[in-house]
């Protein structure tokens, strides 16, 4: 029996990383890592493989046309960097969408605490000396927190906020989930759950419907005290809106862990507003899925999408049109 043809296009910096793809595909497919290979021999080894793993649509492949007629799996979550135009219709294309779900909702549920408890505030306070002991907090129980984008990380998220007795309410695409909710709706309820949640989180992806979505008109429709928190994109916030909004508005916070210029992207980091100047602004360098295992996790959770193809015939988190920015 010939086994498919599986490639891994780029070199896993980690052994573990490797250990992770070979105990999962090795044994179900002809696995080749094409930087093992004379350069030659690589874009052969490509243009056959049945399923092709590669490390983002950043620098790894010279040729899309390589990606026709095969699932091509990122080992990076999202779509925004996915060069469309380029890419043959008859190109399955698999995102790692929920691979680092679990570490996301850890920074998301941390920062939400920094700000409510006034970690940062109140240390800063005591290396000046000034003993801020009476003045009172906020406490997170009996919250309501809006998860918009409700897959991977918006479930992982609920899941580590509902112990705390947030509840739990939800857009997505359908409107519908199997997740334990207190209300799920879609795009069209955005104003009305606004209006009822004291924390937002933005973990949806950055397309046509979500460009721009939190804008002057969303954010009027917020809790005067409510908590942003985006590891979406940046552009799914209308930057100008939320800058105004929160200098006009102090009782307000934003938790931006997601930037509208980014080093990775645009070759630094870049906003048109000194939002990290802002007193209720907590800020962090795309880095809520970036822990000691997060590539071995992300590892792990593409080589089961294209184990699930090589065996069905169809995959996770496929790109749609619906996805396309």
């Amino acid at each position: 029996m010939t086994l498919p043809l599986v490639a891994v296009s780029f070199e896993p910096k980690e052994d573990k990383v490797r250990d992770a793809l070979v105990d999962a595909l090795d044994a179900r497919s002809e696995l080749v890592f094409v930087t093992d290979l004379e350069e030659a021999a690589r874009e052969d080894v490509m243009a056959r493989a049945k399923a092709l793993l590669i490390q983002g649509f950043g620098g790894d492949f010279s040729n899309p046309a390589l990606f026709s007629g095969k699932l091509v799996q990122s080992m990076i979550a999202g779509v925004d960097h996915f060069p469309f135009a380029e890419l043959p219709e008859d190109a399955t294309i698999a995102h790692n969408g929920g691979a680092f779900a679990p570490q996301m909702a850890e920074h998301i549920v941390g920062m939400v605490l920094a700000v409510k408890k006034d970690l940062f505030g109140r240390h800063t306070s005591m290396q000046s000396g000034v003993w801020r002991n009476m003045e009172r907090t906020r406490e997170i129980k009996g919250d309501t927190c809006l998860i918009i984008g409700f897959g991977g990380i918006g479930k992982a998220t609920a899941d580590v906020l509902r112990p705390f007795g947030v509840k739990i309410e939800a857009l997505n695409r359908s409107g519908q989930t199997d997740a334990a909710t207190d209300f799920c709706g879609t795009l069209d309820d955005l104003h009305a759950a606004l209006g009822r949640a004291g924390i937002v989180v933005l973990s949806c992806g950055l397309n046509a419907q979500t460009r721009g979505l939190i804008d002057k008109a969303a954010l009027s429709h917020m809790k005067e005290d409510a908590i942003l928190v985006n590891v979406a994109r940046g552009g799914v916030i209308e930057q100008t809106d939320l800058f105004n909004h929160l200098k006009a508005t102090p009782a307000f916070s934003a938790c931006l862990d997601t930037w509208w210029g980014e080093p990775y992207r645009d070759g630094k980091f870049v906003a048109d507003y000194p939002f990290i100047d802002l007193p209720n602004v907590l800020g962090s360098p795309h880095n809520s899925g970036i822990t000691v295992s997060y590539f071995v996790n992300a590892a792990h959770h593409a080589a089961a999408n294209v184990v699930r193809f090589l065996e069905t015939g169809t995959a996770d988190r496929l790109v749609s049109a619906a996805d396309r920015p």
